[in-house]
């Protein structure tokens, strides 16, 4: 297990522009981290409007996109992370870094700030 964990939780609207994974693969590369993406769609049409009931779900199950940045080399870590930020913006609720380490959660919080923050 990688050292420097982040699971990054962008829910509908959240990231400024479409999160490709030919990006993420580009990013993964040019900072030496190991990155992934997965995509929960949940919602449904109904009367012409697109939903979803969120009530009794886990956050996991929940429409999302979660980039997943891993590395044993905090500088390489952070400078993704910001990478990131800067392409897609902080992830924006309380739960978006669910799923990341201690380590990995710590530098996401202290990089949001200064790249976009809350």
């Amino acid at each position: 297990m990688s050292r420097y964990l982040a699971e990054l939780r962008y829910y509908p609207g959240d990231p400024l522009e479409e999160i490709r994974i030919s990006d993420l693969k580009t990013l993964g590369k040019e900072y030496g981290v190991n990155i992934s993406w997965t995509k929960t769609e949940n919602r449904e049409m109904k009367g012409g409007l697109l939903m979803e009931n969120t009530l009794d779900k886990r956050i996991e199950d929940i429409t999302q996109e979660v980039i997943t940045v891993s590395s044993d080399q905090e500088e390489n870590f952070s400078r993704c992370l910001v990478a990131l930020y800067k392409k897609y913006r902080c992830p924006r609720t309380p739960y978006s870094l669910l799923g990341s380490n201690e380590a990995g959660q710590k530098i996401a919080k202290k990089l949001m700030d200064p790249h976009g923050g809350w």
